[in-house]
Parts: C-alpha cells; sequence; structure tokens
C-alpha cells in the first residue's frame, strides 16, 4: 500500500450549538446566525490553497499541507478561535498531522479521524487541543525552538493547546469570556459541565503571564455552606 500525503487538519466544534439552536427556533430570531456568520469572517482573507478550510453547520474544518508552515497554521487556528470568542462563542478542538487523501466527493483521512477523536476525547474545555505528536516530530529533528518559540502553544497535564492569548488580546478576551459567563450564569446554575468550561477558561486567562494585576476573577469560588452572618 502506497502512504498517502500528510496533511495538518483540525477540526473545530461550536460549543454549546444545540442549544443555542434551540433557542433561536423557540424565540423566532436568528441571533445565532449572526454569531457563526461574523466570526466565520476571519476566514475569508486566508489563502484557500495554503490553509484549506470549509465549514459545516457547527464545525469548521482547516487543512495546511506544508509540514514546515506549522507556525502559521497555529496562528489561523488562534485567530479563528479568538473571532469566535470576540464574537460570544466558545470553540473546542483538535489538530493532528497525519494521512490525507482528497479527490472529488471521496474524501479518506486519518488525519481527520485523529483530529475528531482529540477534539472529542481530550479537549473537554474551550482549547484546540495539538496531537503531542507532532510536538515530538519537531522535538526529534530538532526543531523545536520553531514551536517553542512561536508561544502559540500551551501545555498543562500533558496535554498541549493552541494558546491563544497575548499581550494585546488579554483584556479583551477577559471582557468577552466575563461578558459570556453573567449572560448565561442564571441557565447554567447547576449544569456543571457548562461551568466547568467557563471555569477552565478564567483559569486559563488569569494564568497568563499578560494577565492585569488587579483583575479579578469573575466566577464564584468555592465556600463553606454556614449559618448566615458568620
Amino acid at each position: 500500500m502506497s502512504a498517502l500525503p500528510y496533511v495538518y487538519a483540525a477540526i473545530l466544534d461550536v460549543l454549546g450549538y444545540r442549544e443555542r439552536l434551540a433557542h433561536d427556533r423557540k424565540r423566532g430570531v436568528l441571533e445565532f446566525k449572526d454569531v457563526l456568520q461574523n466570526s466565520l469572517q476571519c476566514l475569508q482573507d486566508i489563502n484557500d490553497a495554503e490553509f484549506a478550510h470549509q465549514t459545516i453547520s457547527d464545525t469548521v474544518i482547516l487543512t495546511c499541507a506544508d509540514r514546515l508552515r506549522v507556525v502559521d497554521f497555529l496562528t489561523v487556528l488562534r485567530d479563528v478561535q479568538v473571532s469566535f470568542l470576540v464574537n460570544g462563542a466558545f470553540l473546542r478542538g483538535g489538530v493532528t498531522f497525519q494521512q490525507h487523501f482528497r479527490s472529488g466527493a471521496i474524501t479518506y483521512s486519518h488525519a481527520y479521524a485523529g483530529a475528531h477523536e482529540l477534539e472529542a476525547s481530550l479537549a473537554i474545555y474551550p482549547r484546540i487541543v495539538v496531537d503531542h505528536n507532532i510536538v515530538d516530530m519537531f522535538e526529534s529533528s530538532g526543531n523545536s525552538d520553531m514551536l517553542r518559540g512561536c508561544h502559540l502553544l500551551c501545555e498543562c497535564n500533558g496535554v498541549f493547546f493552541v494558546n491563544i492569548v497575548d499581550e494585546d488580546n488579554w483584556q479583551t478576551l477577559y471582557e468577552k469570556a466575563r461578558e459570556m459567563y453573567r449572560a448565561e450564569s442564571a441557565r447554567i446554575r447547576q449544569v456543571e459541565g457548562v461551568f466547568a468550561k467557563h471555569l477552565w477558561f478564567q483559569e486559563y486567562l488569569m494564568s497568563s503571564p499578560h494577565a492585569l494585576p488587579k483583575s479579578e476573577r469573575y466566577m464564584p469560588g468555592i465556600r463553606v455552606w454556614a449559618p448566615e452572618g458568620n
């Protein structure tokens, strides 16, 4: 069996898609459609020959065939995630570098399958998980400085993900994330899965070296339940 070309492939899903769609249908509005359209404006200026992309419902799929364009590809993924966040939506996704074949209506892709597995099993929070094999590939070839120097990767508990926070956008992302949480806080009371995603993102922001010193956490912490007044 001849080997297929390798590509970077990312699969990104919008968190809360079904709930927001149901909200629009119930109220007879198109609010979430506007969020999707505004968020995807960031892809309009991207050269499809370099970074192929398509959107199917709540899923954004991107590929890049040039192994050495990894930093550029991570930059595209960062920009897409930031665009969705600024427009009021969290993304979750995965990115891999594996074999890929596409011709006309036929798509056979280990890269898509791997990216989907990462998105579904490991991303969990609003983040784009990067396959550790990509990091290993650059480490083993002695080119890890390319990845380390771009500041586009974070690592926590052995999981790598795309870093979307920098000095210029920290405050904007903080304010948008806080606004999203406050808008949802009543609806997600006792909905622990959604609460955990907001909490994780808050801690990601607050752990950034670019966090403003006097910024406060916008989500409630754990408290001991005791008689009132104590």
